[in-house]
């Protein structure tokens, strides 16, 4: 004898909530926009990251370590306009998708009074291709380990696969977090929205580390000519000297463009931030230490 599912609801209450979020961002914009969820109305283990974004100039609310490096992975991302977190689906909708596709929808057990879901990251940014043009991403983020079966170093391992041309897949657990995926995907592509599961590896501690080292050149701008002669500089001195410090290159750079310490620091940092210096992100940036180019 089989138990009869009982029926996921919407209640007015929880309704009520998302449709005061949705008035309250109305007129979307970076400096207007609130998360749905915020770090004090969060009750869960872990940490969390109440922080200011000087590229949106407002507060963000992020729910985990790996989510606070996704953040500034992506607000620093070339053609990035927007940033989004914490983004609100339609509770219908998602309800909708979920009973036509067999999935379970994030529900109190008990009650089964249905959740609203909410997508991580929600992207505005120019196509680079056509920069007039902008494409919206939607982003879920997860612990890699929390979603793949990964090795001792964190290595997410693979299907073995016998048919030609395929390619090997990772192998997935906590069906229960893919299920979600595929509510998130179905609603966003109804919209032709993209949509991304992402995890930790896209964001590394060493990666995040040293956008945080430059963040102090954020608002900052720069002529364009002065920034090329910067990056060209700069690239010269590692050739010759690769395994010289940050602070020798930074030196040399200040002789030859005869600019002053703190000059050349910013330089540095701004072109990090826009992507003009080939970093690879293998190491944290210390003044003392070498850093490593893509040349």
């Amino acid at each position: 004898m089989h138990m009869k599912l009982r029926e996921v609801i919407a209640t007015p209450k929880e309704m009520e909530k998302l449709n005061r979020w949705k008035r309250d961002i109305q007129n979307l914009t970076a400096g207007s926009y609130r998360p749905y969820l915020t770090v004090r109305a969060v009750n869960q283990i872990g940490r969390r990251h109440w922080i200011y974004c000087n590229v949106q100039r407002r507060q963000a609310h992020l729910l985990s370590d790996g989510e606070k490096r996704m953040y500034k992975k992506l607000i620093y991302t070339p053609g990035t306009l927007r940033v989004f977190e914490q983004y609100a689906l339609n509770l219908d909708e998602s309800l909708d998708i979920a009973v036509a596709a067999n999935l379970i929808h994030p529900r109190n057990w008990e009650t089964c009074e249905a959740y609203v879901m909410t997508t991580d990251f929600l992207v505005q940014s120019r196509d680079p291709e056509s920069p007039s043009r902008i494409i919206t991403t939607a982003y879920s983020f997860k612990y890699a380990s929390q979603i793949f079966v990964v090795d001792e170093e964190g290595n997410i391992l693979e299907t073995d696969t016998d048919e030609p041309n395929s390619q090997p897949k990772p192998v997935r657990k906590n069906a229960r977090s893919w299920q979600k995926f595929e509510i998130e995907k179905r609603y966003w592509e109804s919209r032709n929205v993209n949509y991304r599961i992402v995890t930790d590896l896209d964001a590394t501690k060493e990666e995040v580390w040293n956008i945080e080292f430059c963040e102090p050149a954020a608002r900052l701008n720069f002529p364009a000519d002065i920034v090329q002669s910067f990056v060209v500089s700069f690239c010269r001195s590692w050739q010759k000297h690769f395994i010289k410090s940050l602070e020798f290159h930074l030196r040399s750079v200040q002789r030859d463009l005869q600019c002053s310490e703190k000059e050349s620091i910013q330089l540095f940092q701004y072109s990090i931030l826009k992507h003009f210096l080939p970093i690879k992100h293998t190491s944290c940036f210390q003044f003392h230490r070498p850093v490593e180019l893509s040349l």
